[in-house]
């Protein structure tokens, strides 16, 4: 309410003093959090394809990037947190650099729009990160798939960027 969309909140004190701050970074909401435990950022997905990144030492918006054409369905922070993965309803996975919040990679209809079940959405639903660079991803397709973030100082980047390693 009140315009603001992402509120901090201290849980060990009383209900009266526990908004710690809020944050009006999203026109119509957010609909995914993610957080950066050793930058203390937190990284917000809304629904009209938008990511803000938010620093909570400084209680303030440090960025905010135009990530996707359709709301931003899921996001997640890599182990060594170098980078964080966005993922939308188009189907659409980006990769972007934590420090400097640009994009490194992309992969396009990874999930399709459609969804095999009913109600369920449309496009990317979750991603997790793993070690060596990996990335898994679930659409409302019913697909699961692995890729591996190619080298990006290799000059095999562009070719093996749409390579799916693993599907199920």
């Amino acid at each position: 309410s009140d315009n603001r969309n992402i509120c901090l909140w201290d849980t060990l004190v009383s209900p009266t003093n526990s908004l710690v701050h809020a944050f009006t970074c999203h026109d119509s909401g957010a609909t995914v959090l993610a957080y950066a435990p050793k930058h203390q950022l937190l990284i917000s997905g809304g629904r009209k394809g938008f990511t803000c990144i938010i620093d909570l030492r400084q209680k303030q918006q440090q960025q905010l990037l135009q990530s996707h054409d359709s709301p931003v369905k899921a996001i997640a922070v890599d182990p060594t947190e170098e980078y964080f993965v966005t993922g939308s309803a188009e189907g659409n996975i980006k990769v972007w650099s934590l420090s400097t919040f640009s994009l490194l990679h992309t992969f396009i209809n990874e999930h399709a729009r459609q969804s095999l079940f009913r109600n369920i959405g449309t496009g990317v639903m979750q991603i997790e990160t793993g070690p060596a660079n990996h990335i898994f991803s679930c659409g409302a397709d019913g697909t699961v798939k692995m890729r591996i973030i190619p080298d990006r100082f290799s000059p095999l980047n562009d070719m093996l960027k749409n390579d799916v390693k693993f599907m199920i």
